[in-house]
């Protein structure tokens, strides 16, 4: 069963284990460390998984941390919109355990938040990823031609949301 959760020190070598791969780095943003370090493990457990930016959260099977999911709040007139973004180690692809994941963080969202657009930008070599968009509810609403250069070449990337009813007031 997958938990989500925030980040303790506990999870600092198996983030370095799991995120130091680049079967796992190459459809994240370049700000994602390649290597990834115990230093930049450190970090994120300390600060970055919880800064103004955005919210994150270990994904947890039966406690043992196994990726990261959180949210980019959107700011000033994007105030109600966020993006989310996802990532796990490799020996859990395909079990569904990303979807399970997303599926909690939007149930955290709404009740802890006044959020109504979520989104999530997907290069297109990752149909994976797509699909556990889908899944939750999410649409394409477009595709941004070579709209992202990743280690020399340029990319498609896929545009998805998912519009969630709240009230403002």
């Amino acid at each position: 069963m997958i938990t989500l959760r925030a980040f303790h020190s506990d999870d600092e070598a198996r983030l370095v284990e799991l995120a130091n791969n680049v079967n796992v780095t190459r459809f994240l943003r370049d700000q994602f460390p390649r290597p990834y370090t115990t230093i930049d493990a450190r970090y994120w457990i300390e600060e970055g998984s919880c800064d103004r930016h955005g919210q994150h959260f270990a994904v947890c099977l039966h406690g043992l941390c196994i990726g990261s999911i959180g949210v980019f709040w959107g700011e000033r007139e994007y105030r109600y919109s966020a993006e989310v973004g996802y990532w796990l180690g490799q020996p859990y692809w395909g079990k569904g355990y990303a979807s399970e994941a997303l599926a909690q963080l939007q149930l955290w969202l709404e009740e802890n938040t006044q959020l109504h657009r979520l989104y999530a930008l997907v290069l297109e070599c990752n149909p994976a990823s797509m699909r556990v968009l889908e899944k939750n509810g999410y649409a394409r609403e477009g595709i941004l031609r070579h709209a992202v250069m990743k280690d020399g070449t340029f990319y498609d990337e896929h545009l998805f949301a998912r519009v969630q009813k709240v009230d403002i007031s």
